[in-house]
């Protein structure tokens, strides 16, 4: 199978279980913001430049609850 730069590849990795554990803890802090997560391996997936996962939390939350605002906004 010929590859090409833009298809997408899986990588297994190895993940401390502190990190795994942090995730988790982001995962439901997500889910207790909004009411549902999309889940630490998503939020993981995102975190590529992020160590902190509350950080994230706040980024992920922070640009739904403004996507939301701008929806509300623009039907008023």
């Amino acid at each position: 199978m010929k590859t090409t730069p833009t298809d997408n590849q899986p990588v297994i990795v190895s993940v401390p279980p502190t990190t795994i554990t942090r995730y988790l803890e982001a995962s439901e802090q997500v889910e207790q913001t909004l009411g549902r997560s999309p889940g630490p391996e998503f939020l993981m997936s995102l975190a590529v430049e992020h160590e902190d996962a509350f950080e994230l939390v706040d980024l992920f939350c922070g640009e739904i609850i403004e996507a939301l605002r701008q929806t509300t906004a623009a039907t008023h």
